[in-house]
């Protein structure tokens, strides 16, 4: 009985396939960047409508990369103390922001007229964003053991204002600086409330999770990046 021929595969397409699954790999693969590189911080045009003098710490650095703090030259290190004063400060000091006072009838009160509206204009996305605000506070409260707290008003912002010509690495070691600021803040008040520094929490811990939320609804993260310009 003869043989039967095997045919012969036509591979002149494979390099063909080959390069697209190359390209369909390229594009469905999910690259890992450091965390801070990832976090686009909002610009000033989005939000500038909202922003009040007092109510705005700003951070300049040059082109020489000088660092300046509501427009006086200072020392890199002086960032993270001028935003803990930003935060932490006598409630009606001159050029500061005024506080939100935030306790449990306030939050109950605040949320029952939010649902109230919403059952009545229940697609106003504005009351939706201020009930969710609203209802975070109240769980910072029942947190906290019933106690209440002083934040800064919602359009309270640190501003980071760079040249064109200013270095990345000034920018980074700029948004360092604050974050020590304000991650200091928030130590010292879990300790104080929970015994344990805020930066040992884990929000991978259910437990910590809430605890985390309570400890962002006193000192937020309010961070805002101006769009680079000639700064002297």
């Amino acid at each position: 009985m003869a043989k039967r021929e095997v045919e012969e595969i036509n591979a002149g397409s494979m390099a063909d396939i080959a390069f697209l699954l190359l390209i369909f790999f390229l594009i469905t693969t999910t690259m890992n960047l450091p965390q801070v590189q990832e976090e686009r911080l909002p610009q000033k045009s989005d939000v500038e409508f909202l922003l009040n003098e007092k109510n705005v710490l700003q951070i300049m650095a040059n082109k020489n990369d000088k660092i300046g703090i509501e427009g006086e030259f200072a020392e890199l290190e002086d960032i993270q103390h001028a935003v803990i004063k930003f935060y932490q400060h006598e409630d009606g000091a001159r050029n500061l922001p005024s506080y939100i006072e935030v306790d449990k009838a306030t939050c109950e009160d605040t949320i029952e007229s939010l649902e109230a509206a919403l059952a009545v204009y229940p697609d106003a996305a504005l009351f939706k964003i201020e009930l969710d605000a609203w209802t975070r506070r109240l769980d910072a409260v029942n947190a906290f053991g019933g106690s209440g707290f002083k934040t800064l008003p919602n359009n309270a912002t640190v501003s980071i204002q760079m040249d064109n010509s200013t270095k990345y690495e000034t920018y980074m070691k700029v948004l360092d600086q604050i974050m020590l600021g304000l991650n200091h803040l928030r130590d010292s008040l879990c300790v104080d409330k929970f015994n344990v520094p805020f930066s040992k929490l884990n929000d991978k811990v259910e437990s910590d999770k809430q605890k985390i939320s309570a400890i962002r609804q006193v000192y937020p993260k309010k961070i805002m990046k101006e769009k680079n310009r000639s700064v002297q």
